[in-house]
Parts: C-alpha cells; structure tokens; sequence
C-alpha cells in the first residue's frame, strides 16, 4: 500500500491553485477530520451499521435535494412515493419522478462500488454512474460533443468532444495517480474539476455530487448531502473555483458538509428508537421557537440593509445584505440549544461598498456561550456570531470574537422576537430592542477599521 501523501494536496496538473497558508490549514483540517473518524470508529459509532442505518435514514433526502439544485420540485415524502411506488406525483413534471428513480438506483450502486476499494475512480465508473443517473434519457454515458454553457457561470467549458476528452483523461489520470491522497482532498477536488470540465449535456451536477460520495464513502465516511436551500451558495463557490483556480471557497463550503454528516450520524446513533408523545410535543414547540428565531434574524437583517443604505447614498455607496433564507434546519437548531456545535450555518452577509472602501461580515448561527447561557437563566439557545473576511485566505471567513458588530454574540429568549441580548467583548450582556440594536449596528459598521 502506498504511504499517505501528509504535506502536499498535489493539486498539479489540475486547475486548481492554493497558496501554502492555504494548503497548511486545509491539511490541519483534513487531518483533524480523519483523527475524529478514527475516534468515532473507535468508540462503535462509525461502523458499516451506522452508516448502512444513516444511508437509509437520508436515503430520500438526498435524492430530492441533489434533484432540487437542478430544478426538481418533489418534496422529501414526494420523492419516497415516486421511488417506492413508481407515482407520478400530481402537480409535478413527471420527468422529476424519472429523475427521482434514476438518481436512487445511481446512489444504491454507488454504494455497492464504494465496496470495492481497490476500484479507482476513472472515465469507466463515472460513465456508468451517470447513465444510471440519465436513465433512457439521450446522452447517457456519453460526453457531448458540442458547445454548453454554465448557468450562471462566466466560464467557458471545453467545446468539442475531443477537446472534452482530453480534460476528461487528465482528471482521470489525476485520480489514478492520487489514491493516497486523504478522501475528502479528493471528493472536493474530483467534483469541482468535472463541473469545470462539464462533459455531459445533462446531469453534470448530479455526477459530480454523487462522485465526492463515492470518495467519501469508499474511505468510511457517511454521505454528504448538499441542499437546496444552499444552492446559491454552492454554485457561487464552484464558480470562484472555475475563475481562476480558486478553489478555497468551495473546499470551505465540502468541509462543513463532511463535518456536517459526521454530526448527522453521531445524533443517528443515539437515536432513541420508537415514538414518544413527549418528545414528539416538544419537537413541536422547538420548531415554532426556530421559525420565530429565523423571523426575527431576518428583520434584523433587512432593517440593517435599509438604515446603512440610507446612510451611505449621500455618498454614492450601497449596501446588500444577503439572507440565507432557511438556513438553519430543525436538527441544527436542537443541536445548538443543547449546547452542541454544528457545522457552520451562514445567517446573512452585510456588504457596504463606498467609493475606495469595501466592508463585509457574516453572521453566523452558534450555541449561546456559557456568559449568556447564564444570563437567560440557564436557558439553552442559539446565538448570532460575526466572521470577518481571513487575510491568510483558508477558510475564507474567520470568526471576530474581539470587535464585532454592535457585540461579539447577539440572541433573544426561545420564542421572543423583538427583545436582543448582546454580549460585549468585555463579557457585559445587555437588553435591547430590534430598531436600536441596528442603530448600534450601523454605528458599529462605519467605525469599524
């Protein structure tokens, strides 16, 4: 077997290109995800089991999300009809119930050619996978052989089928002779790479995702599933990577989903199995505790984009702020409230440009810190966080735990709206409502740095 490249990505031959800050905190990454794997092997809760019961658990949400970035509109329980029952679900193009069915006979033999480790990831299994995704439609396993353009995308993929196949045997020969290199490395760099390459008229997407799973899932780690509701933010990353080779962002945006399924089967296998009208009532409350929580998060950011902009056209300056609408789910949303980390949730994105001066912070979803956990009588929550724009480059985005915006940590009572508690970097925690605490905010904004 051959030894485990630790100190490079090899990215050569590749479009890809990162600086060595970069790379040196991508494989401190890496290798931190590998060390929580071995752990989690070590203690029983990765083990083919729990990945077999976790596959079955997401087995539909990943077909209807995978689906949902390419246009499907089937819902989850949609998506479990249309497989299980072969329905044509009213409403609905019936194409999306062929989609659904081909994608879920796609992702079941993914599984069982993740079985075999010593079978590489080349032009053979990605052209079988993406018949199987295609299904009878036309192109299926076949590269195209005329011009396509991305969505979106301001980049140009190969025109021809020769031009296309000699991208493709470049990727494949990077595969081929990068087996050591550690999964994750290669599920983000094999994905990214064949949506450049774009080498299909339909169904690059989809390919491509079910490709890093295969990666992941060949070395042990549960699947990752990449939803819709972050397609904008998917899409964008794969398009920084696409412009010039950086790729960054997008290893950034992998990162948290892998970290994100190993959270998702950790609470998988300490499910308590069975109905229980108790936990049921307060799955219930907690739901409505999250949709107020993301309702007051929301006004909170769109009042911040009206105040700023008023202040900035004076000086012909703007400002957007870009909400990640949904962007909490009810899982991630128990997880914080008990205490727990969750990979990275993005909340909003406040922008002000005035001439020769660019700003920019996001806010972030996390756990309520021991200070304010205290503060609101031991009340479990979450919390709104600031990141800060990383001048080293990886990961794009940084959290600010000294300045931050009108305070280092902003919440409100479970199923309270307008009233904020904000913690201050000097630990005081104090009271205010929605229109003065974006009074705070703004001020904050222009006298920041």
């Amino acid at each position: 077997m051959k030894e485990r490249k630790e100190t490079m990505l090899n990215l050569d031959n590749t479009p890809y290109t990162l600086d060595a800050v970069a790379e040196f905190e991508l494989l401190k990454q890496v290798k931190q995800l590998e060390e929580r794997v071995r752990l989690l092997r070590q203690q029983n809760i990765l083990t083919a089991e729990t990945i077999r019961n976790y596959y079955g658990e997401t087995r539909f949400l990943q077909v209807a999300e995978s689906n949902a970035i390419e246009g499907s509109t089937l819902s989850v329980g949609e998506t479990e009809l249309a497989i299980l029952k072969g329905m044509t679900i009213t409403g609905h193009d019936p194409a999306y119930t062929r989609d659904a069915i081909a994608l879920d006979q796609a992702l079941n033999r993914l599984t069982k050619i993740a079985k075999d480790k010593s079978r590489i990831t080349n032009i053979e299994v990605l052209q079988e996978i993406h018949s199987l995704i295609l299904g009878h439609r036309q192109g299926a396993g076949i590269f195209r052989n005329q011009p396509i353009r991305i969505s979106g995308s301001p980049h140009t993929p190969p025109k021809t089928w020769k031009e296309v196949m000699k991208q493709m045997e470049v990727w494949e020969k990077w595969s081929e002779d990068n087996l050591e290199l550690a999964a994750p490395i290669r599920a983000v760099v094999l994905h990214a790479w064949l949506v450049h390459i774009h080498p299909y008229l339909d169904g690059n997407g989809r390919t491509a995702r079910a490709i890093s799973n295969l990666e992941l899932v060949k070395a042990g780690y549960p699947p990752i599933i990449i939803k819709k509701r972050l397609r904008e933010r998917y899409i964008s990353s794969l398009s920084e990577s696409d412009q010039g080779g950086d790729i960054r962002s997008f290893f950034e945006l992998m990162m948290e989903h892998i970290e994100a399924s190993l959270l998702g089967l950790e609470r998988s296998a300490k499910q308590q199995p069975g109905y229980s009208p108790l936990r049921e009532k307060l799955r219930l409350k907690q739901e409505q505790q999250l949709k107020i929580w993301l309702t007051s998060v929301k006004l909170l950011a769109q009042q911040i984009e009206h105040v700023v902009n008023a202040v900035v056209e004076e000086r012909n300056g703007s400002c957007s702020v870009k909400i990640y609408e949904n962007s909490l789910e009810i899982e991630d949303y128990v997880t914080l409230c008990q205490g727990h980390p969750v990979a990275m949730s993005w909340a909003f994105v406040v922008t002000i440009s005035i001439p020769g001066v660019k700003e920019e912070k996001l806010a972030y979803f996390g756990y309520r810190s021991p200070m304010m956990y205290q503060a609101l009588s031991n009340e479990g929550g979450v919390s709104l966080y600031w990141s800060v724009k990383n001048p080293e480059g990886y990961p794009k985005w940084k959290p600010d735990d000294v300045t931050g915006v009108a305070g280092i940590e902003l919440t409100t009572k479970n199923g309270h709206g307008d009233e904020w508690y904000v913690r201050k970097n000097d630990s005081s925690i104090y009271q205010i409502n929605t229109s003065k605490l974006v009074q705070n905010m703004v001020a904050d904004l222009f006298n920041s740095p």
